[in-house]
């Protein structure tokens, strides 16, 4: 079933954009998903891909004032190599923070279409940061959390009150190895698992290196695992509004 799914991080550097990006690419289905950054610090993938800044998601913002065909979310797509359709941040926080406020007070823009899912890059979310908003009106959403002490000490402190506005939250932990029993036991049943450190697969993402059979490396497999869990769970019937609580 198509869907919106927004991931973000609480802090740190958990690699909420490569996971993005993972994500997007292993999406199940024929129609797959459509990556938008939505980081109000700014963008990567245009400097990473070496892309032009428009189409993306300043032209999407300006559009969803006005409706119409030019607030399609395709029309402010780029395609990757290998067929990712990408709606791009600029990489300024300025240009890209106001363009996420007409953003969360317009979000239907974002709702799939053509059968797609769209995966929105909130980058690191701050409850009185406009990307709050989109978060809420996703229909679910993945905080990503470093297997770091101090990190994992912030996403216990602040899972109970993401869950009761984000429900269906599902907490993905980044880097590390084993299992995630004690994560689960402390951060409680939102823990999907762990998506493994693998630099060869981000550097791919990143546009840096082209890997041998790049579905089969760690990262990639993983996201597609998180990917099909996602896909084939019950979405919210309505899109929700109610902005993240501090």
């Amino acid at each position: 079933m198509p869907r919106t799914v927004a991931l973000f991080s609480l802090g740190g550097a958990p690699g909420v954009s490569c996971t993005a990006m993972a994500l997007s690419a292993a999406w199940p289905g024929e129609a797959g998903a459509v990556l938008v950054e939505a980081d109000a610090s700014g963008g990567d993938i245009a400097v990473w891909r070496r892309l032009p800044s428009a189409p993306g998601l300043t032209g999407l913002a300006a559009a969803s004032r006005h409706g119409g065909a030019t607030a399609d979310l395709v029309v402010h797509t780029q395609i990757l190599p290998g067929g990712l359709a990408v709606c791009p941040a600029a990489v300024t926080a300025d240009r890209t923070e106001g363009a996420i406020r007409l953003l969360a007070r317009n979000p239907g823009v974002l709702a799939p279409g053509g059968g797609a899912a769209v995966v929105l890059d909130l980058g690191r979310l701050t409850p009185e940061g406009p990307a709050s908003a989109l978060a809420a009106w996703a229909d679910q959403a993945v905080l990503l959390v470093a297997d770091d002490l101090a990190q994992l000490r912030r996403a216990k402190e602040s899972v109970e009150a993401l869950s009761r506005s984000l429900p269906g939250l599902r907490t993905v932990v980044v880097g590390g190895s084993g299992g995630v029993r004690e994560i689960t036991d402390a951060l409680g049943p939102t823990v999907w698992g762990r998506l493994p450190s693998d630099p060869r697969s981000a550097a791919f993402l990143r546009g840096e290196a082209d890997p041998r059979r790049p579905h089969r490396r760690p990262l990639l497999r993983a996201a597609a695992r998180l990917a099909a869990d996602l896909a084939a769970a019950p979405a919210p019937s309505e899109h929700r509004t109610t902005e993240v609580p501090a």
